[in-house]
């Protein structure tokens, strides 16, 4: 079981997620800490070898928990967010650190809406995370 013997993390100031609204708008981005701190999503990741060209692919997820109230009003799951301090835990090989499995507090991160510029990789500039209005 991946959870317990191939624990990954993504580390990053911002994450998407949520609805369409209307042709201009796209997902609510979401931050930790009001941007000040990193974000630490846990993941698992597993090799598997491909039976028609016998090729190892490797294969990464975020790790979802249900949502707090802030992410609830956009969507069903959240990524499981990691404290700094945790990182290393979650990482171990402590085979049962599934107590960080839970919401992170919704007190401590802050959402917008932002455009559809967010959606291809030739948009790579920082104003891509501007907001285009208030998401509530």
């Amino acid at each position: 079981m991946p959870a317990r013997t191939s624990r990954a993390g993504s580390v990053s100031s911002t994450g998407q997620s949520g609805r369409d609204v209307d042709a201009s708008s796209s997902p609510d981005t979401f931050v930790r800490d009001g941007g000040k701190l990193m974000c630490g999503r846990a993941g698992i990741w597993e090799t598997w070898r491909n039976p028609e060209t016998d090729e190892d692919i490797r294969t990464f997820c975020v790790v979802t928990c249900t949502p707090n109230e802030m992410m609830a009003a956009i969507h069903d799951r959240m990524p499981v967010i990691l404290y700094r301090e945790d990182y290393e835990r979650w990482l171990s090989i402590e085979p049962d650190p599934f107590d960080l499995m839970k919401p992170f507090p919704a007190e401590l991160m802050m959402m917008w809406r932002i455009g559809r510029k967010v959606g291809s990789p030739k948009n790579d500039t920082a104003d891509i995370l501007d907001p285009i209005e208030p998401a509530f």
